[in-house]
């Protein structure tokens, strides 16, 4: 497969910035999400932690780059899931560091392209090494890396985008998450706000609940949160466990006409069968809507909060 990287444009690396031949600077794509607010903010996180983490993030996706372009290393756990991930899903890696840009305004080099098996689609994917997979920011790099992209290549299309996500510290692969990226309208709705010197203002991002609760609590809220949401899965998991045995037991009182059976520690109980009478609201209100109208009791219902964990 033969794509078009972007041409006339030079990165430094240095200085972190990409000149065009005639000598204009280009933003790059971290920088202009920083600058419309659209990255993840790591803001109160000491310099000298972002820059460790930062050196640890470059050596792996130049480990990761080192085997898609076929160097040879030795025994790596972390290379070793990452291949087999990648061709778990069926892809082939053409690019790593694949440079994109509109040539007016913004550049940025797309981590990882793969073939798909149709030489007009492909997909695109990016190397995350933080902790937190930032799920909104993911789909605004990849949805511009994605318009980029397809401008460069007209006719190839991007099929889907994922976040390689890695865990730094063990130097293992989390998982591949797939990633919705922005819509094109989005990315030209940026790339016109940034040309004429305005911010854009991303409508469909969410609010951070640090806004209402302050940081300290909202730690602990949302440990407190994920603790109760792994118990009742752990609640779940016992109560199948438990299924087996509950049947038996209820087969046998029944059987014997027993309400009681002792038990080490305790004794079980039996509930008698019984069976309930219920109104069928959905019915009653489509064949007797005025009769429906006459019972029904409307009853106030007070808002509230849950929390989803992140995957």
């Amino acid at each position: 497969m033969i794509l078009n990287q972007a041409k006339g444009i030079f990165f430094s690396k240095e200085a972190h910035i990409y000149l065009t031949d005639d000598g204009r600077e280009l933003i790059g794509l971290t920088g202009l999400m920083q600058k419309h607010g659209l990255g993840a903010d790591y803001s109160g996180i000491p310099e000298k932690v972002l820059d460790k983490a930062a050196a640890e993030g470059t050596a792996i996706h130049e480990l990761l780059q080192k085997y898609d372009e076929g160097e040879a290393m030795l025994h790596e756990a972390l290379v070793d899931e990452y291949r087999e991930a990648i061709h778990h899903i069926g892809l082939k890696h053409v690019a790593s560091e694949f440079l994109v840009s509109d040539g007016e305004t913004v550049a940025t080099f797309i981590d990882k392209v793969y073939a798909t098996g149709n030489n007009m689609l492909v997909d695109l994917a990016d190397v995350k090494t933080t902790e937190k997979v930032h799920k909104r920011a993911l789909a605004w790099q990849l949805g511009c890396g994605k318009y980029l992209f397809e401008r460069q290549n007209p006719g190839v299309k991007v099929r889907n985008t994922f976040c390689i996500s890695i865990n730094k510290k063990t130097r293992r692969l989390n998982g591949l998450v797939p990633i919705e990226p922005v819509s094109e309208a989005e990315v030209i709705a940026l790339l016109e706000a940034e040309r004429k010197g305005l911010i854009y203002i991303d409508d469909n991002a969410l609010k951070d609940a640090s806004l209402v609760i302050p940081d300290e609590e909202l730690a602990v809220y949302v440990n407190n949160a994920v603790t109760v949401s792994e118990l009742k899965a752990k609640i779940k998991e016992i109560e199948a466990a438990m299924a087996g045995a509950n049947d038996k037991l209820l087969a046998y009182m029944e059987a014997n006409n027993l309400d009681e059976m002792a038990a080490p520690g305790g004794v079980f109980k039996r509930k008698a069968a019984y069976s309930q009478t219920r109104v069928d609201s959905a019915k009653l209100k489509k064949d007797f809507p005025a009769v429906f109208q006459k019972v029904a009791k409307e009853t106030a219902v007070k808002g509230s909060v849950t929390f989803k964990p992140n995957e």
